[in-house]
């Protein structure tokens, strides 16, 4: 099976924890999706977005044990995109958070997915892009709270 990671499980040394099993293939750029923060990383659709992903190629059980750690069904769906990218033609498998949002995560999970980038070479400006605005969105919800609670 295939499938693309973009948060936590970028990250080399924590996949190997989890799926000793899975294969890194090819990192690319899904189209119609941008990254954001809902304290844990997630893609929402965005017709004019793009975000980088890594395609690792799993098998069953590496699947329920990503299951376990993305909480599946409860936190996240999964979802199936097709792919026509050489060498990695199908249905590729992510994972969407069920309840949109957006929070700043927490500090050791960001690192977690900055070794992931550095581990493929990917371009960060997406990633700081959506911590950026998560830390943007909940300052002008303080700012808000402060107002209302003068």
């Amino acid at each position: 099976m295939l499938y693309g990671a973009y948060g936590a499980n970028l990250n080399k040394e924590s996949m190997k924890i989890r799926c000793p099993d899975a294969k890194p293939m090819i990192s690319f750029h899904l189209k119609g999706y941008r990254l954001v923060f809902n304290s844990v990383a997630d893609i929402v659709k965005d017709p004019k977005g793009t975000v980088p992903i890594v395609l690792w190629k799993i098998t069953k059980k590496c699947e329920k044990a990503l299951d376990r750690f993305e909480g599946y069904p409860f936190l996240y769906n999964k979802i199936r995109v097709q792919s026509d990218i050489p060498g990695a033609k199908g249905k590729i498998m992510l994972y969407v958070m069920r309840r949109k949002g957006i929070a700043i995560p927490p500090t050791s999970y960001f690192k977690t997915i900055e070794e992931g980038y550095d581990d493929f070479g990917l371009d960060k400006t997406y990633l700081y892009s959506a911590k950026a605005k998560a830390s943007e969105y909940q300052e002008l919800n303080l700012n808000l709270a402060r107002k209302v609670g003068s």
